[in-house]
């Protein structure tokens, strides 16, 4: 049923680009908030903390997992606040719906008492990002969802120590659409 929903919220997104009336100017639109993003995030990103990518018509603000949580909790650590002000700043003077997804690797966590699996877990960091990031920044509550994907969505290789590193990240996408 879940897929049927997934498809069904894929189908009026289809639609809803089909029927745009901006055209050329929504893309550059987006294009306009995707420069201000990488210049207010210049330094975060030539350090390697952050990437700032364009997917269609939406804009990825992507976040290394360093620093960010320990390993099977969802609090987020203090050294890794400054960061999420930048990007809740910068995000705040964009248009459009905001979506924070977490993502973990596929090494099931210990035992807790809290989370029974990734999936609870990177769920659980989504919301604490998300209430991070509106009660400190100007992001408004109705433009911002949360979403936990567990390890459903990697960018790399699990096989590796490396990989595994990359696949655990915080994504904060801004829709143009």
């Amino acid at each position: 049923q879940a897929m049927s929903g997934e498809s069904e919220g894929n189908n009026v997104s289809a639609g809803m680009q089909g029927s745009s009336q901006g055209g050329p100017s929504d893309s550059q639109s987006i294009d306009d908030s995707l420069e201000k993003l990488r210049m207010e995030l210049a330094n975060e990103i030539q350090q390697g903390l952050a990437e700032v990518e364009r997917e269609g018509d939406k804009i990825i603000v992507r976040l290394a997992e360093q620093g960010s949580f320990r390993s099977g909790y969802a609090d987020l650590q203090p050294g890794f606040l400054p960061l999420l002000n930048k990007v809740g700043d910068a995000v705040s003077t964009t248009n459009g719906q905001v979506t924070v997804e977490t993502h973990t690797d596929n090494v099931p966590i210990a035992f807790s008492e809290r989370f029974q699996s990734n999936w609870d877990l990177s769920a659980a960091r989504s919301a604490a990002v998300a209430d991070y990031l509106l009660g400190n920044t100007e992001l408004q509550q109705g433009r911002v969802t949360v979403v936990g994907y567990a390890d459903s969505k990697p960018i790399a290789t699990n096989d590796t120590r490396e990989g595994r590193s990359k696949n655990r990240r915080i994504e904060v996408i801004v829709d143009g659409s």
